[in-house]
């Protein structure tokens, strides 16, 4: 999975990189955009929890026939609420844009990107739910090939499409977006045909009205809270993106990089993230809580040191890495002051990351939407516009860090409670 996250990270950082050849007015365009197509990322992420936290149960359980229906029901439920979403977003693009802060300059670029955009949506959101099951099937090796898949396919295409290299055309931002819809396209095809010819948990019969009603049900008890607690996240880097955009379109460019590096950063977190709560599932249905324990403290301890090494890494190569992407000071220093201050706190929110998903798979979604929804309201906002209006955009950017912080602690005094209740305790040894 690390492979595969490598691969997906650097699928957005490949996108930050050819566009900024365009100008910072595109770059600012991407920094716009990347908060409201994470939305359509958010649904299909709490899709596939809901899908393969159930799953895994099965499995663990031996219940293959009732896994194939399930996993079948699940992606009849991804199909319907992928066209909601896009066209939810296609009917408001251009408030939805506006209010977050994009400018006369910016939209041209974001309509460019966008309208071919709403055509790759729906197939990534497939992509992710079905990289998402094979995990729950303990097969992170096709998972794993699904996303990279998805990023050859679009570092071959993002600078044919974008510059116009050979006998391609030069399409600029919609180059961008396109080269997005073939890799979907490519990605979505090989979990198809994985999950669906070759292994047959896709059934083509049409499920009993009764089977299929249960099924529904227990996937929307888990996915509309996961869903809520996954778009959140996107909120919030759309609201910090207004705040950010009070400092300029340099400084949103900036932080458009800032935000696709703190991904990168994390991408060990999001592997385990993709395969702790599968872990989790197979063990509590193989009747096995002592090895849930030891894996979830285990996986804190972990996290906590790695993304301190990651924290001085950044502080020795932050101005190298800025210099990569601009030769714009003012998107330098942005550049460099997100990666100085925001990851010092990473390994506590990296265990919130951790403590959300492990709460769906142990039956607790809403809590999960709870620690998003508190993360936001009660955390980021306030502390990001207090920083911001005391001390600036550093003072912004240490809101940030301060409000991560807080959400960890809120986060592990939860989790601490749960386990208690389900008396998933530590193992003898």
């Amino acid at each position: 999975m690390l492979y595969a996250l490598v691969a997906m990270m650097s699928l957005g950082l490949a996108d930050s990189y050819f566009i900024s050849y365009l100008g910072t007015t595109q770059l600012a365009a991407i920094g716009f955009i990347v908060p409201i197509t994470s939305v359509a990322t958010s649904i299909a992420l709490g899709l596939g929890m809901a899908i393969s936290s159930l799953n895994s149960r099965l499995i663990g359980a031996g219940n293959l026939a009732l896994a194939a229906r399930l996993i079948t029901d699940g992606f009849y439920l991804t199909g319907l609420v992928a066209t909601l979403t896009v066209s939810a977003l296609a009917w408001q693009l251009s408030s939805i844009f506006s209010a977050i802060g994009a400018d006369a300059d910016t939209l041209p670029y974001i309509y460019e990107y966008m309208f071919v955009w709403l055509f790759a949506a729906p197939l990534g959101m497939f992509s992710m739910v079905c990289a998402s099951t094979f995990r729950s099937l303990g097969d992170t090796t096709t998972s794993a090939q699904i996303a990279i898949s998805m990023t050859v396919t679009n570092l071959i295409f993002d600078p044919l499409l974008i510059f116009g290299i050979g006998p391609f055309p030069e399409l600029g931002m919609q180059g961008a977006a396109l080269a997005t819809l073939l890799a979907v396209l490519v990605s979505c095809s090989i979990g198809f045909y994985q999950l669906g010819l070759k292994e047959k948990f896709l059934l083509a019969a049409i499920p009993p009205w009764i089977e299929f009603q249960k099924n529904l049900r227990q996937l929307l008890e888990i996915a509309l809270p996961a869903v809520m607690a996954n778009a959140i996240v996107p909120v919030t880097a759309a609201a910090l993106t207004t705040l950010v955009a009070k400092y300029g379109i340099d400084a949103v460019a900036g932080y458009g990089v800032g935000a696709r590096l703190e991904s990168l950063c994390l991408m060990i977190v999001f592997a385990l993230s993709s395969t702790l709560p599968m872990f989790i599932g197979q063990n509590l249905g193989a009747g096995k809580p002592d090895r849930v324990y030891a894996a979830i403290k285990l996986a804190f301890k972990f996290v906590v040191l790695l993304q301190l090494g990651i924290y001085l890494l950044l502080v020795l190569a932050g101005n190298g890495i800025a210099s990569l992407f601009t030769t714009n000071p003012v998107v330098h220093d942005t550049i460099t002051t997100f990666l100085w201050v925001v990851p010092l706190s990473y390994g506590l929110s990296g265990i919130v990351v951790l403590v959300n998903v492990a709460m769906n798979v142990l039956g607790k979604p809403r809590l999960a939407l709870y620690i998003n929804l508190l993360r936001l309201l009660l955390f980021y906002l306030p502390m990001a516009y207090l920083g911001s209006h005391w001390f600036g955009l550093k003072g912004l950017f240490a809101g940030v860090a301060l409000a991560n912080c807080c959400a960890f602690l809120l986060a592990i005094s939860l989790l601490r409670k749960t386990l208690e209740e389900m008396k998933i305790t530590a193992p003898l040894s």
